[in-house]
């Protein structure tokens, strides 16, 4: 089949696809196989081409779906990419006649049998080699992965025990905390580079001595400027460092935690240093797709290389060749500062060279399916710009271009003097937008980018002055969404009554709705608890002041008053201590005292009975008495309860049991993980959304403002290992080689600087790249001289100012409109800068609507129809048997558990085995470590693979596991043997390890066979067991794992054939072959069974 592969144009006409390819994407789909770099320009569907080149190779027989690997960097990224795989093959497979015109032979009818291609995340790929060949390198394959505040606790805990001498030798004091933010920056920075500790104290050492070697020059002074002593300062000291990220290292693997840039660093060492995980890997995957290598770190870059490049492969031991496809866009590395090397895609070529060692192949796409021409003109303005002109010679990119059908589209440009004027026209323009796509039933689709987080709330504020429903995506996260802090605010009035910050979050907001005058009247009771005498200055104020002054100085006391009540170190007595002790009723007004009653009720409540629960009881049972759910389901969103339920699952991983240090877990969370990650929104189309423009990228909308394109808002600050900690010693930095006296040391060093700060301005500039080719029609770019905070006026972003001198030009077509554009000089209305703002507290504005059905619910309460004979006691009756049912189940020690949607064939047998038991585990799944039994099944298995030629044989030293104790070398040599002897070894399978997934009533049952052997007659499945013969009890349940596979394969082969099951005991060289496997029906009886009640654990 493949010595004429069909044309992807061809193959897509076949499978009745709408739209055909371009020639481009024709060429990269169908493309020899063997290494291939595509630089994709944005919008131009490298998504649907990384898909559509996977499913060409499939049809010409080049690969089996389960030979396919998909790398990304989004878990959503990942999904997309999987599911357009799939999907694509699916269709191919239902095309029986096309399937059978592709290969007469039936081989790639039974390769489309099982679907399962593997498509995920770089880390969640570098986890899972971990955990396979973890035994190989020193971190533990079930290791848990810990987050950034749980590490940070841990580095504080390293930091604060230390016993070392830290700043010896250097002019520094740094805070504890700073020394903790610079141990973690010089760690995360030393696992991206693959940069050994050893290495640091020699390069220290190094640029010490040769600075110290150095000639005077026409100095007069032994000792080095300012400049020089603190590069100096900054070598010794990381040499110090790096005994500490030691330290930590050895602290991690002792609590058996990794992270997740530890997890990627020791993947990529161990690839490196093991060629048998590379083989293993390249035998298992021969297509390997490589999304966004731009934004791979140097660690990703080794581990990738390792694994599928240099060529490794051994092409005498397959049909064709290892095909590994990377796609990137030079123009949209924007994450340098995370570790990402955008040289990477460059060296892709060299990295995966072909059979004859010459360098990769490179294909372009350069059709954006996204932007109109217009705003094409303006991405290849500022591509130009970075990347040079087609003219001026080879560019890594070519100039991007509209697709064929392409219609006009908008660019405007503004500049203005101050950000209200920015604002203002950038807001009108949206609300304009916003309400002529609502009048004609057009979904809203409208962002405004932002270079900084701190620039969205005044886009929003301008935004709701209008009217226009907006999103502030990804600014912060879940610990800041309202019902959230609303949760944790009364977790810690629980334990923290004197967090009054936390408290007033409950006072001022739904839960409870005070004014400001039971506030302040309760913050005076607060006073008098801490036994303080508190006067207020309103009270020596004329009677006719201003209210508004009145106001302002009540608010002062109010926050000064919060700030001196919060933390236990300050004042043992805060707002929460009041609550429960409201003192002489008199102090507040009756509406206010009913709900201070009723909320010092609800907190009582739980402090007698929820304090000594689990933590997510704990809190499911703060979210039920708040009325927090119900409020979520009552507002007019469509993000429901999803932010609830995302809460509840971390509440649920946390491994602690106290309230206190979960609390403190949050605190950190909030510092160092951007709050916590947000639950899955559905993305709305009623509303503009607002957002960076490093969370923009891969994302489109049909109208973009980029806002704030000025000097000031695009500038860089440079950052290198010189004066820098966290930064590793730079390979490029050749100043003291080539230097001959220290001050030209000085100038060479201040070069390189410069050089990296041209770097970093270049970054930015791809960023700005991003932010308008989001714009699928029209384009707002917009800048302003003057901003509150800033001490000057700002000029325009250098790259702003190119696209209004490139598509202004007379002859330039197409061309953009300058709506304004200020030259600097001063009007009336320009004079004063924007004022700060100012907000309303308590800002409520119910929705007229949900006050319009209040009132008629209030309504309706004043006129209730009157009860019927009986009827009241029948409604008392009711209720009471339905809170003693809830309260029976809620004391019934058994608890009902779902029978899982996706099951494996030995969960079959432990549900057969013992229900209870298998329940327990379904209702809280833990990872075991794997025993004695475990791994020597593993090495044994990794041995049969390799003696059947499935895979390649390891050496007895490197299988998995063979240098642990608890593996018997001597059990693991006779098991060899005994297979070696056994009638099995000597014939050939037709399959080993095959993947299947079937459903069984309402489970998909998923799994692997481990050898098929084909009959004259029919088929024959067998099991490897290296463990004993189980009793005839137990066998009842073992010989469910065979009528699951005989199934399986019943419905795989799909020829009628009779298929033998087999249990091998590899031990003693026995065949079990039970003559009464449960046929389907049984099977689907047990697992229906067991659902519609629930199991109980």
């Amino acid at each position: 089949m493949v010595n004429n592969p069909i044309p992807p144009t061809t193959l897509w006409r076949y499978m009745g696809e709408k739209f055909m390819p371009t020639d481009q994407q024709a060429a990269v789909i169908g493309a020899e196989p063997g290494p291939l770099l595509v630089v994709a320009g944005a919008g131009a569907g490298k998504t649907e081409t990384m898909a559509s080149r996977v499913v060409w190779l499939v049809a010409n027989g080049y690969v089996r779906p389960e030979e396919v690997l998909g790398l990304t960097f989004t878990r959503k990224a990942a999904q997309e990419l999987g599911k357009r795989i799939r999907t694509r093959l699916e269709k191919l497979a239902a095309n029986e006649q096309l399937v059978r015109r592709l290969d007469p032979s039936g081989e790639l009818a039974k390769n489309l049998t099982a679907i399962a291609p593997t498509v995920s995340t770089y880390d969640s790929y570098a986890g899972n080699l971990i955990r396979e060949y973890g035994l190989l390198v020193p971190v533990e394959p079930d290791a848990r992965l810990i987050t950034d505040a749980e590490l940070h606790a841990i580095a504080w805990d390293v930091v604060n025990d230390h016993g070392g001498k830290l700043l010896d030798g250097v002019e520094a004091n740094p805070a504890l905390d700073t020394v903790v933010e610079t141990l973690l920056g010089l760690v995360t920075n030393m696992g991206n580079e693959l940069f050994p500790f050893e290495r640091i104290a020699e390069e220290s050492d190094a640029f010490l001595s040769n600075l110290a070697s150095l000639p005077k020059g026409k100095a007069r002074t032994e000792h080095y400027n300012k400049d020089v002593q603190r590069w100096a300062d900054t070598q010794q000291l990381r040499r110090a460092y790096a005994e500490l990220a030691k330290e930590l290292g050895r602290e991690l693997r002792d609590r058996g935690v990794v992270t997740f840039n530890e997890q990627m660093s020791v993947a990529a060492q161990m690839a490196a240093d093991h060629g048998s995980v590379g083989a293993s890997q390249r035998d298992r995957f021969r297509v390997v797709m490589l999304d966004e290598y731009q934004d791979t770190s140097h660690a990703q870059r080794v581990l990738l290389r390792s694994l599928f490049g240099e060529n490794r492969d051994d092409a005498s031991r397959h049909a064709h060749p290892l095909t590994v496809t990377a796609v990137g866009d030079p123009m949209q590395a924007i994450y340098g500062w995370r570790g990402a090397t955008a040289a990477n895609l460059a060296a892709f070529v060299e990295d995966f060279p072909l059979a004859d060692g010459e360098p990769a192949p490179k294909a372009q796409l350069t059709t954006s399916w996204r932007n109109p021409p217009e705003v094409l003109a303006t991405a290849n303005s500022v591509s130009a710009a970075v990347l040079g002109t087609p003219e001026g010679g080879q560019r890594a990119v070519e100039p991007l271009t509209s697709k064929p059908d392409a219609e006009p589209g908008v660019v405007e440009l503004g500049f203005y003097a101050t950000e209200d004027e920015e604002i203002t026209v950038v807001t009108d323009m949206l609300a304009k937008d916003y309400q002529e796509r609502i009048s004609t039933g057009k979904p809203v689709s409208s962002a405004v980018l932002v270079r900084k987080n701190k620039h969205s709330a005044a886009i929003a504020e301008a935004l709701e002055k209008r009217g226009v429903p907006y999103e502030i995506v990804g600014t912060a996260g879940l610990l800041t969404v309202p019902e959230i802090a609303d949760v944790v605010a009364v977790a810690r009035m629980l334990v923290h009554p004197q967090d009054s910050a936390a408290a007033l979050r409950i006072l001022a907001g739904p839960a409870c709705g005070l004014g400001l005058k039971d506030i302040s009247a309760l913050a005076g009771r607060a006073a008098n608890l801490a036994g303080e005498r508190r006067g207020s200055a309103v009270d020596d104020l004329p009677a006719d002041t201003d209210p508004r002054e009145r106001l302002q100085i009540q608010l002062a006391e109010l926050i000064e008053s919060a700030e001196n009540a919060k933390g236990a170190n300050e004042r043992a007595v805060g707002l929460g201590d009041a609550v429960a002790d409201l003192g002489e009723p008199e102090r507040y007004s009756e509406q206010g005292l009913i709900r201070l009653q009723e909320l010092a009720a609800k907190l009582r409540a739980l402090r007698t009975r929820s304090l000594g629960k689990r933590l997510p009881d704990l809190f499911d049972d703060i979210v039920s008495i708040f009325g927090i759910r119900t409020e979520v389901l009552a507002r007019p969103s469509t993000t429901g309860t999803v932010h609830l339920d995302k809460f509840a699952s971390i509440v649920a991983a946390y491994p602690g049991a106290d309230l206190e240090s979960f609390l403190a877990y949050l605190d950190l969370a909030a510092e160092y993980e951007d709050g916590l990650e947000l639950g899955a929104v559905t993305t709305s189309d009623d509303r503009v959304q607002i957002l960076t423009a490093h969370k923009a990228k891969g994302l489109e909308w049909d109208t973009v403002a980029v806002v704030h394109a000025d000097t000031q808002t695009y500038s860089m600050t440079t950052e290198t290992f010189l004066t820098w900690v966290k930064y590793v010693p730079d390979d490029d930095f050749d100043a003291l080689g080539a230097a001959e006296t220290r001050s030209e040391f000085q100038k060479l060093a201040e070069e390189y600087k410069k050089t990296k700060k041209g770097e970093l301005e270049e970054e930015a500039a791809r960023l700005f790249y991003v932010a308008v080719t989001r714009a699928a029609e029209r384009l707002l770019v917009t800048g302003s001289a003057t901003v509150p905070e800033r001490a000057r006026p700002a000029e325009p972003y250098g790259h702003f100012l190119a696209l209004k001198d490139v598509l202004m030009q007379p002859d330039a077509v197409p061309a953009a409109s300058v709506l304004h554009w200020w030259d600097g000089t001063e009007t009336d209305d320009e004079q004063a800068p924007s004022a700060a703002r100012e907000g309303t507290w308590p800002h409520y504005a119910a929705d007229p609507a949900l006050r319009a059905a209040a009132d008629a619910v209030n309504a309706a309460r004043e006129e209730l129809p009157k009860l019927s004979d009986g009827e009241l006691y029948s409604l008392w009756e009711r209720d009471v048997e339905a809170l003693i049912e809830e309260h029976e189940a809620a004391q019934r020690p058994a608890v009902p558990v779902v029978m899982p949607a996706t099951l494996t064939a030995s969960d079959i047998v432990a549900l057969r085995a013992d229900p209870e038991q298998f329940a327990r585990r379904a209702r809280r799944p833990v990872p075991f470590k794997p025993n004695a039994y475990a791994k020597r099944g593993t090495a044994f298995h990794e041995w049969i693979e390799g003696f059947f030629g499935a895979r390649p044989l390891l050496d007895d030293d490197e299988l998995p596991g063979n240098d642990e104790p608890d593996i018997d070398a001597a059990t693991l040599a006779r098991l060899k043997e005994n297979f070696s002897a056994s009638r099995w070894a000597t014939r050939s399978p037709a399959h080993i390890e095959h993947p299947f997934e079937i459903d069984l009533g309402t489970s998909t049952v998923r799994g692997r066979i481990d050898a098929v052997f084909e009959d004259e007659d029919g088929w024959t499945i067998v099991d490897w067991k290296t463990g004993n013969k189980p009793q005839a009890a137990e066998m009842r349940a073992a010989k469910l794992q065979l009528a699951v596979y005989r199934e399986a394969w019943r419905r795989i082969a799909a020829d009628g054939k009779p298929i033998r099951a087999v249990f091998f005991y590899v031990r003693t060289g026995e065949d079990f072959s039970p003559t009464d496997l449960p046929e389907r029906g049984e099977l689907e009886d047990l697992l229906r069974s067991a659902a519609p009640a629930g199991l109980e654990s």
